[in-house]
């Protein structure tokens, strides 16, 4: 029974590793896509957000 935990712990961690590679990817993506000048501005985004959901029935 302890090889099979074993296997499983690590399984576990290989597609935790895998996840936080994506992750990072997607991370260091993002900050080239706003170097870049890709993307909106937060602020605006978020303006747009608040004026849409400030009155709505939730």
């Amino acid at each position: 029974m302890e090889m099979v935990f074993d296997k499983e712990q690590a399984d576990y961690a290989a597609v935790l590793d895998e996840n936080e590679k994506e992750i990072r990817k997607m991370v260091m993506d993002s900050y080239e896509d706003m170097l870049g000048g890709k993307g909106r501005d937060y602020k605006t985004f978020f303006a747009e957000l608040e004026r849409k959901y400030k009155n709505a029935d939730v």
